[in-house]
């Protein structure tokens, strides 16, 4: 009669074995899905040259958007022009521009006699056909006037708009060719002049003395 041990040796020697057994099958089971994921990887295409060519223009058209609200807070007319060409179409409301420069100068005019202002611009979308494109983005506005004819209130306005653009290259560069502004939401609140010269923080219009210049070398 075998011993105890032996059978115990026999059991552990029949349940490496098994093991063994199984972490090969496991091991041949794997191999074949290993070899599927690097084929699926393979078969993964880089991106053509149009696919490229696209992620490239909506990423200068978006930066163009988005140099809008800071050309418009710091009240810098150069970068306010450099986002459309000079024939560009400008609607806002009711009212409209028959060129980029006169929209340009009728929004310096009417931001000038702001306390403050600070301008948003989120939800972009792109769509990029060729040398022509089209977007539509979200624009948020905090401004801080001073109430006509009462010296002791400020209107506290906040805007949401929506700007709904179209684009096109011309010698290499995009900017816009017109532009319509849909007012959303407008809310006006009236605060004392007390109260803002007590509560309120509001940051100098520095113009290109603003650190940003500096940060971008100048521009």
């Amino acid at each position: 009669m075998k011993s105890l041990q032996q059978l115990a040796q026999r059991s552990i020697a029949m349940s490496i074995a098994a093991a063994c057994i199984a972490g090969a099958g496991l091991a041949h089971a794997q191999a074949p899905a290993a070899t599927a994921a690097a084929t699926a990887t393979k078969a993964v295409a880089a991106p053509s040259a149009a696919q490229m060519q696209e992620l490239l223009d909506k990423q200068a058209i978006t930066e163009l958007i988005y140099t809008y609200p800071r050309g418009l807070d710091r009240l810098d007319r150069d970068i306010l022009l450099s986002i459309g060409h000079p024939d560009a179409k400008m609607k806002f409301g009711n009212t409209v521009f028959p060129s980029w420069s006169a929209y340009v100068d009728w929004l310096i005019k009417a931001h000038n006699d702001m306390v403050g202002n600070n301008h948003r611009i989120t939800n972009i979308l792109i769509k990029v056909d060729g040398d022509k494109a089209v977007s539509e983005c979200t624009g948020t506005a905090t401004l801080l006037v001073p109430k006509e004819g009462d010296a002791s209130l400020y209107e506290e306005r906040w805007m949401h708009s929506r700007y709904l653009d179209t684009w096109s290259r011309r010698d290499g560069k995009w900017a816009l060719d017109d532009r319509k502004t849909v007012i959303d939401y407008r809310r006006i609140s009236y605060v004392p002049t007390a109260d803002v010269k007590k509560n309120y923080q509001i940051g100098g219009r520095t113009g290109r003395d603003d650190p940003s210049y500096k940060l971008f070398g100048g521009q």
